[in-house]
């Protein structure tokens, strides 16, 4: 289970390359084509990512990410794609790291209103992302932040080359990369990124407070998105009430927080296990655990079962 951001990656990278026209290496195909072992190892996904910069150049690598519109129903995709703004997709994505014990991280530092300082970097200081994987990485983050919505992006790393996404496309220099780029461009330095972007203005959208039932609309605003980092006040604001005024309806109604919470993304997960095949780590990062562990001890603390219990137990015909 601990690799399932990795297959899911592996089969991006499979529609990504099917999007520009391209083939992978033969002697690596195997291990992308679909119904293999989600199991790749390290170096073989390395050899994999660095044959398609040296084959192909860096163009290439930053665009597999837009073959995110390919893959609508891969389980990560979807709770990435339900963020609001560059912050909460990045902290979605921070998430997504920890949850699968990946061996690479996103630092992500404010800059101001609209601007963030990134940095991709590795646990093992003696094993740094790869040129080729900083690359991947950024593209997607950027399709991530395209689809999402965000307004007036751009994206730049700090490398020989400059390359960044601007006015809707990658460039590189002081000219712009051609849809399609000569092979061998290289001299790729490691992953410090710049992200600049026009905020929402405040009060774009304020949504009215329930006139009734605070805790059924508020059940209804978190089943919407159970994978974000809720809090008393990021829900008060959706509902367009105060932190302290949410507290006290939900208390009339007996109820409080952190239970709605729990209980909206035990119920979602619920669901998945019984009528998807998802696999069972991918439900629980998208209904917003912290990890596998946090997902089994809660949903066995509810139900008596385990996820994988749950699953054999309750799921009949499931779907894809």
């Amino acid at each position: 289970m601990d690799d399932f951001a990795s297959a899911a990656m592996l089969r991006l990278i499979r529609l990504g390359l099917h999007r520009q026209g391209l083939a992978p290496p033969p002697a690596i195909t195997p291990a992308i084509m679909p119904g293999r072992s989600a199991h790749v190892p390290l170096a073989h996904k390395r050899r994999l990512l660095d044959s398609l910069l040296a084959d192909h150049g860096p163009l290439v690598l930053l665009r597999i990410g837009e073959a995110i519109a390919d893959a609508p129903d891969e389980p990560a995709l979807v709770a990435l794609a339900l963020a609001t703004s560059p912050p909460d997709l990045l902290a979605r994505w921070q998430r997504l790291e920890r949850f699968v014990h990946a061996r690479h991280r996103l630092l992500v530092q404010a800059d101001g209103p609209g601007r963030l300082q990134l940095q991709h970097v590795s646990l093992d200081a003696q094993a740094p992302p790869t040129p080729a994987e900083h690359l991947l990485v950024l593209g997607l983050l950027v399709a991530l932040a395209r689809l999402i919505g965000t307004q007036g992006l751009t994206a730049t790393a700090d490398t020989p080359e400059a390359w960044r996404w601007q006015a809707g496309r990658w460039q590189t220099g002081r000219f712009q990369v051609p849809p399609t780029a000569p092979a061998g461009q290289t001299g790729l330095a490691p992953g410090h990124w710049q992200w600049r972007w026009q905020p929402a203005p405040p009060g774009a959208s304020t949504p009215c407070p329930p006139a009734g039932d605070w805790a059924g609309t508020a059940t209804g605003v978190l089943a919407a998105d159970p994978g974000r980092s809720w809090s008393v006040p990021a829900l008060a604001a959706a509902l367009g009430s105060s932190p302290r005024t949410l507290q006290r309806q939900l208390a009339r109604q007996g109820r409080c927080f952190s239970h709605l919470l729990m209980d909206v993304r035990l119920a979602a997960s619920a669901r998945l296990l019984a009528a998807t095949r998802q696999p069972v780590a991918a439900i629980g990062y998208h209904c917003g655990f912290a990890d596998q562990a946090h997902f089994t001890r809660a949903f066995k603390k509810h139900s008596a079962m385990t996820p994988v219990q749950f699953r054999g137990a309750f799921q009949a015909a499931p779907v894809a």
